[in-house]
């Protein structure tokens, strides 16, 4: 239905088809003509410029054309920078609340951000909140921490001190090399089992609030249950909220994804997902691995054997129709080694079994070569795998 009511000025008219075909209408004698004095004026321009009548000349036709155009245009223009200059304005309310949130950030992200981790070969370190380093030589290390987090158990026989600021928190860090792996009981009794190659900042003692980590690399968790007191893990891409489970996150830096497995309990993502606006959220159910890719904000869940993710914990690797290039780089990771497929058909190759991460990288190999019949060669700290 038409509503007369409406005013239009003599651009909106010439540039909307719907109101020049009234114009076309009333032209044609059909009744439910305007009695508008700026359709009057757009009647009058449309017959002089397309109607049958010569009210003008050619050139002053085209001198008045141009003129209308170029009203046109600039109403149009017009319109453009008012509906630019709102979405200009959304965008600088949007980006101002998303620096506010992010200076909102944890202390323990704040932190474990501005410190870069170097890749380190040899010993485990433990870096206290005064920047004292604690090398640990051995292979699988136990580093645990006492309720106050001012006395911590290193293995069986070390022990450190170390000062507690009660006006802020005292940030620790547990770097593990390639090769090794490190069981770190936190303040409030909760379990990290990190993998090779991960580093994980802490505060000493959880204060009041959430408790609060970040990883980089591999762990696995075992939270004690504190509802007041939700245990967060903090990644580069992902951050995973608990009460009290077990699960397994994965966050290598040289890795594609960032994901999460959970073994018990219940768990919530949250992730910089295709919303434009804030974070998007999403919860697990045990027996799920969930990979968040960040090239295409997208996060993933499938059913999956929690054990193919959580079985290095136990000291060995198991596979379910694993491709071979990525065993190889799992194996590479662990061990420390530099480990290269010479035929190409091998990349094609899958592997099932059970792998005991016990033996020596060239041992562990020869058992996948047995069955994808190829044969292996360690030349210094390179292992090379080929065709027979």
């Amino acid at each position: 239905m038409r509503n007369d009511k409406v005013k239009y000025n003599v651009e909106d008219i010439l540039i909307n088809d719907h109101l020049v075909e009234e114009l076309i209408g009333d032209e044609k004698g059909n009744k439910g003509g305007r009695n508008d004095r700026s359709f009057s004026l757009a009647g009058l321009i449309y017959r002089a410029l397309i109607g049958n009548k010569n009210w003008f000349k050619p050139k002053q036709k085209q001198q008045l054309g141009d003129k209308i155009q170029h009203s046109i245009v600039a109403y149009r223009r017009k319109l453009i920078i008012s509906r630019f200059t709102a979405a200009a304005s959304f965008l600088i309310f949007v980006s101002v609340s998303y620096l506010y949130l992010s200076n909102q950030d944890s202390a323990v992200r704040s932190y474990a951000e501005n410190w870069e981790m170097v890749p380190v070969n040899g010993n485990t370190q433990l870096i206290l909140s005064n920047d004292e380093t604690i090398a640990i030589d051995s292979k699988e290390s136990e580093i645990g921490y006492s309720e106050t987090g001012n006395v911590i158990d290193i293995d069986d026989s070390g022990k450190v001190n170390q000062d507690i600021d009660s006006q802020k928190p005292a940030m620790n860090t547990v770097v593990v090399p390639f090769g090794k792996r490190t069981h770190v009981t936190l303040s409030d009794n909760s379990s990290v089992w990190l993998n090779s190659g991960s580093r994980l900042v802490f505060p000493a003692r959880f204060d009041k609030g959430k408790r609060e980590v970040y990883l980089e690399g591999e762990g696995m968790f075992e939270v004690s249950h504190d509802k007041g007191h939700p245990f967060h893990v903090l990644t580069k891409d992902l951050e995973v909220e608990v009460l009290g489970t077990v699960f397994n996150v994965s966050a290598y830096r040289d890795d594609k994804e960032t994901s999460a497995v959970l073994v018990e309990g219940s768990v919530e993502l949250s992730y910089q997902g295709t919303s434009f606006v804030g974070k998007s959220e999403e919860k697990m159910i045990p027996g799920y691995l969930a990979s968040y890719n960040p090239l295409n904000s997208s996060l993933n869940q499938k059913a999956v054997n929690t054990d193919l993710y959580t079985s290095w914990r136990k000291g060995y690797l198991i596979f379910e129709r694993e491709p071979l290039p990525e065993i190889v780089r799992k194996v590479s990771r662990y061990y420390n080694v530099d480990i290269q497929l010479a035929d190409p058909e091998l990349e094609k190759e899958t592997f099932s079994g059970n792998l005991d991460l016990g033996n020596s990288a060239p041992e562990l190999l020869q058992i996948v070569a047995e069955i994808v019949s190829a044969r292996i060669e360690q030349q210094g700290n390179q292992i090379i795998m080929s065709r027979i």
